[in-house]
């Protein structure tokens, strides 16, 4: 025979669902039960709850809280599963307070207030609102011999900030009218509605993960843009609609077309003015780069000068 004495795994699981929070009483229970997530995960799907693994690590650790209908079902399946009283943990959720929510700007901030794509890019989206954001963004830029840009290559972190979120838009902006880049490649995700602004130059498209993200997961995004450029480029702009941990923006030119210089800058608009500007050298060979870290949202670019043909 033994006795659970002060401070013990019973006694530390009832404190934790009279007082909360959630998530310590969500490890706790679990911890007790000798299951782990895996096992946990079936036996939601079984009971026709879908959670991933992921999530429920998330729920755990406080990262995030069951928030949508759908988790809270799956939050009693739990209570079932854990062999904890009906409304033990639901309860608790209600006073755990919800995470903040990203700010994300208006798309007139970022494109001016007359630009034609507004009225595309409000079609795919309500009231300016993104459920998937971008975490870390890697992107590079192939300028051809013909000084005009060739293609696009990004690889994207994305975070999900609501559950059952799958959809993310991405714009490209070929430089002179009539000229819209073309989607060519896609990894881990596929491409979904697109629609072209031809005589703008404009391309707006929906890139499709492999499954919904539940909120606070993330998931990585690659894809590719062709561009059909008819005059020599000379600058290229990444917007950013919410605050992005980490930004690398490669700028590669043919081995022997290099430009004579290249400046990276900053815009909180496109009216200007350029800040934070910065030269970059420029090595036969190697490309040009630039790290940004905590970048807040507005514009950053990289401009060239060529020399005179």
């Amino acid at each position: 025979m033994f006795s659970t004495g002060p401070g013990t795994q019973p006694d530390r699981l009832a404190d934790a669902l009279a007082d909360g929070p959630f998530s310590r009483a969500l490890t706790l229970a679990i911890d007790r039960s000798g299951l782990g997530l895996d096992r946990l995960r079936d036996r939601l799907a079984a009971a026709g709850a879908a959670v991933s693994t992921t999530t429920l690590s998330y729920w755990r650790t406080g990262r995030t809280v069951p928030a949508r209908a759908r988790s809270r079902v799956a939050v009693r399946i739990l209570e079932g599963v854990l062999d904890l009283p009906p409304g033990s943990l639901t309860g608790l959720i209600e006073r755990d307070p919800e995470p903040p929510p990203v700010p994300v700007v208006r798309w007139e901030r970022l494109w001016g207030r007359r630009n034609a794509v507004l009225r595309v890019l409000n079609s795919f989206e309500t009231a300016y609102r993104t459920s998937l954001v971008v975490v870390s963004l890697h992107e590079a830029v192939h300028v051809g011999p013909d000084r005009r840009l060739h293609r696009l290559e990004v690889r994207e972190v994305l975070r999900a900030t609501e559950d059952d979120t799958h959809i993310r838009l991405v714009t490209a902006h070929g430089v002179g009218p009539g000229c819209p880049p073309r989607l060519v490649r896609t990894r881990y995700c596929s491409p979904g509605r697109t629609e072209t602004l031809a005589e703008e130059g404009f391309t707006v498209a929906e890139l499709v993960l492999g499954r919904g993200l539940d909120r606070g997961e993330t998931a990585i995004a690659e894809y590719e843009f062709e561009f059909t450029d008819d005059r020599p480029d000379w600058s290229y702009e990444r917007r950013f609609r919410n605050a992005v941990h980490e930004h690398v923006l490669e700028l590669h030119f043919a081995p022997g077309f290099e430009p004579r210089a290249c400046h990276a800058y900053r815009l909180d608009s496109p009216a200007g003015p350029e800040t934070t500007v910065a030269e970059l050298p420029i090595t036969e060979g190697l490309p040009a780069h630039v790290v940004s870290a905590a970048v807040t949202p507005g514009i950053l670019g990289l401009r060239w000068q060529w020399d005179a043909p």
